[in-house]
């Protein structure tokens, strides 16, 4: 395993993290951990799926994104192993539920910023409000609730009254979301994988988040201004992909997004 210098944030064993490939060998992957400044994680052939793995490249690629389990850390040689196959499809959906929502507050918490005129700032205040809330949800929901935590932070108040109109605004401006679980496989076993991963990429581009879940599962999620366009994006997507891989076979299974959980949070 390679070493390396460990952040002052870093994850638990047994947590679940989004991992991005780096580079794929013949025994494994290296991944870096996007919700801890990139930290370098390793992911073993073995811990990739339980049945057995003729050609790693049938299940990563490049660039793909995946939600992983920790399983071990060594703090002296620094160095984490995760695993792919400890993590169910519940677990991974909910996990890139979470991950997406946090995206999106950390956009408006950097909007916020830039509102208040404490861009110079953005870095410190950043740093303080993960340090102060833990996370970017955990901030906004505080805001919402006007809780003790909220009152008491330490933030500007040019910032937090600055969170709070843009809460507000995007509260009256709704966004539409739709999600998906697309299966998706080749019978070309000279050129499929490679066309496969191509095209996964190309559809990206397109504005539909794309998460691998367990072969030959992907999680499939875009948001437009309503839901035909949401749909048209996922459409178009899914209609690329088909074309790109050969002896292709693709189906796709809505997903029914439990929205009244998120509360708040739904329309942001």
């Amino acid at each position: 395993m390679m070493q390396m210098a460990f952040s002052t944030q870093t994850p638990y064993p047994n947590t679940l993290v989004i991992a991005q490939v780096t580079k794929i060998m013949q025994f494994g992957a290296y991944c870096k951990l996007v919700e801890y400044n990139d930290l370098e994680a390793f992911l073993p052939l073995r811990e990739i799926s339980s049945g057995w793995i003729k050609n790693i490249h049938e299940f990563l690629h490049q660039g793909q994104k995946l939600v992983c389990k920790v399983t071990y850390i060594d703090r002296d040689k620094g160095t984490i192993d995760i695993s792919l196959k400890k993590v169910t499809p519940k677990d991974s959906k909910v996990k890139i539920n979470a991950y997406n929502l946090e995206h999106r507050l950390n956009s408006i918490f950097l909007q916020s910023v830039r509102s208040s005129g404490e861009d110079r700032q953005k870095a410190q205040l950043s740093q303080q409000a993960l340090s102060e809330f833990g996370s970017y949800t955990a901030l906004v929901q505080a805001a919402t609730e006007t809780s003790d935590t909220w009152k008491n932070s330490k933030l500007p108040k040019k910032l937090k009254d600055a969170i709070l109109s843009i809460i507000d605004a995007n509260r009256k401006k709704r966004k539409y979301e739709v999600a998906y679980i697309m299966k998706l496989s080749t019978s070309n076993t000279a050129s499929g994988v490679t066309e496969l991963n191509s095209a996964l990429l190309e559809a990206e581009k397109s504005g539909v988040n794309i998460t691998y879940i367990s072969a030959p599962r992907y999680h499939m999620e875009a948001q437009g201004k309503d839901y035909s366009d949401a749909e048209s994006k996922i459409r178009a997507a899914t209609e690329l992909i088909g074309s790109k891989v050969k002896d292709s076979t693709l189906e796709l299974e809505k997903e029914k997004l439990k929205k009244d959980k998120e509360g708040i949070l739904d329309s942001l």
